[in-house]
């Protein structure tokens, strides 16, 4: 995502309650509807796997591993829209075992995988397993060792939302991700999806039980979300509940849905909803609101995680898991500081070009912003403008791609706006992959809060970014993957990788004249490099350097040339994900490095397409399994691979 993410950043968001933290033996299941549990499908036995193939094993680790996550993780299931049976039984009317037990049985079945992986010798693998392998394990690591610091200091981290020590704040929580996935990814065809989306009404409050027991069990331990993240999420739970349960969203996406099928007893289903809404949902959202400000008082400024227990080891391997990097923080950071110095001097001559030579680069950028040429005007009508500008930049875009792509997506895109309750803490844009079935495409979210946030110059390089051929083309083609297991995929489609490449295609568009006669296009294109850039000296400033929010905005308002409204947004978001911000910059950085050392190596016989096409297969990789697939590629000559 842009400021999303990316998975990123609606799949992190719906997700958000699968948490990990201390081991446990002991298995639970998943909610179910009257608190039955699904039944544990039964363990592989040893004599079994000893008769096994190398290669046999490892598939069949996946697959039960597959299931068993899925199992565990029904919202995911939903996410990824695959069938009962690969999600290890149904799913469509649970969420995730809510609470410190679900926490402790995620886990474990992690833990069991990677046990289960530890018995298979590597080198007995075939070469497409031997990547896959490597893919499965690739965080493992660097996770370990986040874990280890959280286990020491006796909190929990969150895996699905970058391994944050929060699991409630302004901008992610059930609060903000429960409704954003009933709207965006429940399914409704049918009577059965229905009623499947009626028990999940009627299980907020559990799930909001579970995740109030982890916000006070992290409280404990001395682990709370800055003031402003609580009086943030206060407020995004309040707006959420206002009004009469008959036209909050729950209901009214569902009235909507029924509209368009043909479903008898329609009527009933909406009473029902309004009742769950009025019995489940707002008693949840008030559980929420009272707890968080129980917690305000204690709540301090402090921005960064150093001020944490053992926050400060958390930081650095943070960077290592969400950076995909080995440098240090500090290295980070002037990378960080170089980068901005360069960018700087590279606007210098479009400024010229454009008549804009007055003031530091941030002062022009913020006249350029202001600048009423490039501002939509903030009606309805303006938004749709916008929003039609958009989509034809996108088209544009996905008309040339065919002479750099060996395969393009099988969905479309849509261009579609963030929902009204959650424009607030929302990023400007993000995307949500299509589902696996086809039953949902591609979506590039667009946020209309207010229009002057979304300067006209500016959408050409959010669109390449989120749609085409940044996120929607990498996460679109995985779902196209099915020779790949989607388990893989998804570990592949890492925070460095994933924002890597999208950066990267905002710099592709340049090279093959998405810009071309378009100097404010490309002002927009450095804007956000520039952006993306000053995110890893303030993301470091506030975790390693102890920087305050203050510091942090002041840094980016002179350097980035941004509204201080809007970088206040930006600077709360990355004080509560430390380190998320990082795999943008670095990972664009590495993706560029490896093309360089290709082109350098390959000369002439260098394929930008046959590239790409490395990059993205499998859905993709971890950054360090990436660099051994090109290098692999780049000693096999280049070639371009035999397509069906």
């Amino acid at each position: 995502m842009s400021a999303s993410s990316s998975l990123r950043f609606l799949l992190a968001a719906v997700s958000s309650a699968a948490l990990l933290a201390a081991c446990s033996s002991e298995e639970r299941e998943p909610v179910a509807p009257g608190g039955e549990t699904l039944e544990t499908p039964a363990a592989q036995s040893q004599a079994d796997s000893d008769i096994r193939s190398a290669d046999e094993s490892f598939d069949l680790i996946i697959e039960e591993s597959s299931r068993e996550y899925f199992r565990l993780r029904p919202s995911a299931a939903s996410q990824a829209a695959i069938t009962d049976e690969e999600a290890g039984g149904r799913y469509k009317d649970r969420f995730e075992t809510p609470g410190l037990a679900g926490v402790e049985e995620r886990r474990a079945a992690s833990e069991r995988m990677e046990e289960r992986l530890g018995r298979i010798d590597i080198s007995e693998l075939s070469p497409a397993n031997q990547e896959a392998y490597k893919v499965m394990l690739a965080k493992s690591e660097a996770v370990t060792e986040a874990y280890a610091v959280a286990d020491a200091a006796g909190y929990v981290l969150d895996p699905f939302n970058y391994y944050s020590p929060y699991n409630i704040t302004q901008i992610f929580g059930v609060h903000v991700n429960l409704p954003q996935f009933m709207t965006n990814v429940h399914k409704l065809e049918t009577a059965d999806d229905v009623e499947a989306y009626l028990s999940r009404l009627d299980l907020f409050y559990e799930v909001f039980e579970g995740e109030i027991e982890i916000f006070q069990a992290n409280a404990a331990a001395g682990v709370l979300p800055p003031d402003y993240a609580i009086t943030g999420a206060i407020a995004n739970a309040a707006r959420f509940i206002e009004g009469d349960p008959v036209e909050n969203v729950l209901v009214t996406h569902l009235r909507g849905a029924l509209e368009g099928m043909n479903v008898e007893g329609a009527e009933e289903f909406v009473e029902r909803a309004v009742g769950a809404v009025e019995t489940s949902v707002l008693p949840a959202y008030e559980a929420l609101i009272e707890t968080l400000r129980s917690f305000e008082e204690q709540a301090v400024h402090d921005a960064g995680i150093w001020d944490l227990p053992r926050g400060g080891e958390l930081y650095a391997a943070l960077v290592k898991v969400n950076g995909e990097t080995e440098f240090s923080p500090s290295e980070v950071h002037d990378i960080g500081l170089s980068e901005v110095a360069r960018i700087h001097e590279d606007m210098g001559a479009l400024f010229e070009q454009i008549g804009l030579t007055e003031g530091r680069v941030g002062q022009r950028l913020s006249a350029l912003t202001a600048d009423p040429d490039q501002v939509f005007p903030n009606t309805d009508e303006g938004r749709e403008e916008l929003l039609a500008y958009v989509r034809d930049l996108a088209a544009k875009a996905e008309e040339v791609m065919g002479d750099y792509f060996l395969v393009t997506p099988s969905s479309p895109v849509e261009v579609v706006r963030v929902p009204e309750y959650a424009e607030q803490g929302a990023p400007g844009g993000y995307y949500n992959s299509p589902a696996e079935d086809g039953s949902r495409p591609g979506r590039y979210f667009i946020n209309l809060r207010d229009t002057a946030t979304q300067p006209k110059f500016s959408l050409p390089t959010l669109t390449y970014h989120e749609a085409v051929p940044g996120h929607h083309f990498q996460l679109a083609l995985a779902t196209d993957e099915k020779d790949t297991p989607l388990r893989v995929r998804q570990e592949a489609s890492t925070n460095g990788f994933v924002e890597g490449w999208a950066l990267y295609s905002e710099s592709f568009a340049e090279e093959i004249g998405l810009y071309e006669d378009d100097p404010y296009g490309d002002l927009g294109r450095l804007r956000d490099e520039l952006f993306r850039a000053v995110r890893l000296v303030v993301d470091t400033g506030m975790h390693h350097k102890q920087w305050s929010r203050e510091e942090a905005i002041d840094y980016m308002v002179k350097n980035a040339g941004m509204e201080p409204s809007g970088v206040a947004i930006e600077i709360e978001r990355y004080s509560v994900w430390p380190g998320q911000a990082l795999g943008y910059k670095l990972g664009m950085l590495k993706i560029q490095q490896l093309r360089r050392e290709a082109e350098a190596a390959l000369g002439e016989d260098f394929d930008v397409a046959a590239f790409h096409y490395q990059v993205l297969r499998g859905g993709g990789a971890p950054i360090p399994v990436l660099e051994e697939r090109i290098d692999a590629w780049v000693a096999e000559g280049g070639p371009r691979p035999v397509l069906n």
